[in-house]
């Protein structure tokens, strides 16, 4: 599909600016008035920039993050709802989890990050506070 998208932008540019400079010199073709082949050559390109811009945003959402299931919640920061010792309860990306701590021992508000999980389970540790 980006193969084709890209097709159609260089086809597109090329047909737009042949026109441009086809009228910038004065030659007419299929007795086309210059101001017509002016007019076709920049709707050339606005819909170039517009496909363009669809093909960027094709791209870019292939490079995207996942943003569900165990991928999303490893690394995520949350807040412990209840007391870990070493297992509770925290809130991460506005849901409500089952968590145990790892090595230490989590109060009630203190900020979390997720490190792994076991099961439907998340194994946290406090997160690090910045500076």
């Amino acid at each position: 599909m980006h193969a084709w998208l890209a097709f159609l932008i260089g086809v597109l540019v090329a047909i737009g600016a042949f026109l441009f400079f086809a009228a910038l010199s004065g030659t007419t073709y299929y007795g086309i008035a210059i101001q017509v082949e002016v007019t076709l050559a920049v709707t050339l390109f606005v819909i170039a920039l517009i496909v363009g811009w669809i093909f960027y945003v094709g791209v870019k959402a292939q490079y995207r993050r996942i943003k569900t299931g165990k991928e999303a919640l490893i690394g995520a920061k949350g807040i412990a709802a209840t007391d870990l010792k070493p297992k509770g309860e925290v809130r991460v990306m506005g849901e409500f989890w089952q968590a145990t701590a790892k090595d230490t021992t989590i109060a009630v508000g203190q900020v979390v990050e997720v490190v792994g999980m076991e099961g439907m389970f998340l194994v946290v540790k406090p997160a690090e506070q910045k500076a």
